[in-house]
């Protein structure tokens, strides 16, 4: 199992911050007078907050597995095919 790297924590945990931060406030500023407690807003806060920091997890996964296909792409060699010259022919730089 790979390790998790602090790169890939710190936006999830970031996210889920605000993303808690927002849903506390807009439970807040929904409830008018005493309709809602504390705990209303700490229930919408929470979940704001997983849905937030899910969301990022999903888009932070994806970045990394690109970038690891990308860099396997450019280690095995295979880039010089990939953008022929006119003629059909590898490119020269």
């Amino acid at each position: 199992m790979a390790r998790i790297r602090y790169t890939f924590a710190l936006p999830v945990l970031l996210a889920g911050a605000i993303g808690g931060f927002i849903g506390w406030t807009v439970a807040q500023v929904g409830c008018t007078g005493t309709a809602c407690s504390w705990l209303t807003n700490a229930v919408v806060g929470f979940l704001a907050a997983l849905v937030a920091a899910a969301g990022v997890g999903i888009v932070v996964v994806l970045a990394d597995r690109s970038l690891r296909e990308w860099n396997e792409w450019r280690a095995s060699g295979r880039e010089d095919t990939a953008n022929p010259g006119p003629d059909g022919t590898a490119a020269q730089d």
